[in-house]
């Protein structure tokens, strides 16, 4: 097939009776450049396991089976039956393909607990359930070597704010928590069929060593409460953990319990959040 040829791939929608819907964000990458832009972060090398999340009709796919080789693994999580239908057909002929039907925010840990945890982690996510996947895999603590997502344009600002940005919150400070993370760039609308109403970009996750003994589902949910209200003070959203602890706990760290969370650095909000348990 020819992923790049908007009209062969009109022609196979039509055919097939499916049509890309808003809801499950499907916006096919037709640009070979864009898609080598992509694959050129999430760097695949022959033998790697590797999860592809929204498979769509395999135009990534293809070139991720391409570069794991025989030896290699792809599992692809894909939600919509039609694409699934399609995505067995493409590529169930390959040793290493595998497909996961389903939401992949439901879907993962089985994989996960069953073959454990991937090399390489990338998709062209739903603008829609980006975050929630992305927070899945940290809270899961399914963070692969190597992880790289398109995303909506604001949504990869979030990713990557820093303090005292109006981007900045609590998923902020867990994806910088559990990961260096780097906004590279915007890919044109033009790269996509159908054009989306919001430009695309693209995030790198390289997972931070040790994040999970410092970032407890407790620590996490301390900091979630943190930004719980954007206008009241870290003293006001703590008030549950009890005033004298919070204010223990911010002169232990040299922070004003009066200021606000989104003026601390994800590295502070983890200490204090570590001090409340």
């Amino acid at each position: 097939m020819n992923y790049d040829s908007q009209k062969e791939i009109i022609n196979v929608l039509t055919e097939r009776g499916l049509r890309p819907t808003k809801k499950f964000g499907q916006n096919f990458m037709i640009s070979r450049a864009a898609r080598e832009k992509v694959l050129s972060y999430v760097n695949i090398k022959e033998g790697d396991s590797v999860w592809e999340i929204g498979g769509g009709l395999g135009s990534m796919t293809s070139m991720a089976l391409e570069k794991v080789g025989q030896s290699g693994h792809l599992t692809v999580f894909e939600i919509d039956r039609g694409y699934i239908d399609f995505l067995t057909e493409q590529f169930g002929s390959h040793p290493g393909f595998k497909i996961v039907a389903g939401d992949m925010v439901k879907t993962w840990k089985g994989v996960a607990d069953e073959k454990g945890k991937p090399d390489v982690i990338f998709g062209n996510l739903p603008y829609n359930s980006a975050s929630a996947m992305i927070t899945q895999l940290i809270e899961g603590d399914c963070l692969a070597p190597r992880m790289v997502f398109t995303v909506q344009k604001e949504m990869g600002l979030r990713i990557t704010a820093k303090p005292g940005s109006a981007d900045y919150s609590s998923f902020s400070v867990f994806c910088q928590l559990a990961c260096d993370v780097v906004y590279q760039g915007d890919l044109k609308s033009g790269s996509f069929y159908p054009v989306p109403d919001v430009v695309s970009g693209i995030v790198t996750f390289i997972p931070k060593p040790g994040f999970r003994d410092c970032a407890t589902p407790q620590v996490l949910k301390a900091i979630r409460d943190m930004f719980a209200s954007r206008r009241k003070t870290l003293l006001n959203n703590l008030r549950p953990y009890g005033i004298e602890k919070v204010q223990s706990a911010c002169q232990t760290l040299g922070i004003d319990a009066s200021t606000r969370a989104e003026t601390l650095l994800p590295a502070q909000l983890a200490q204090l959040a570590q001090l409340l348990m």
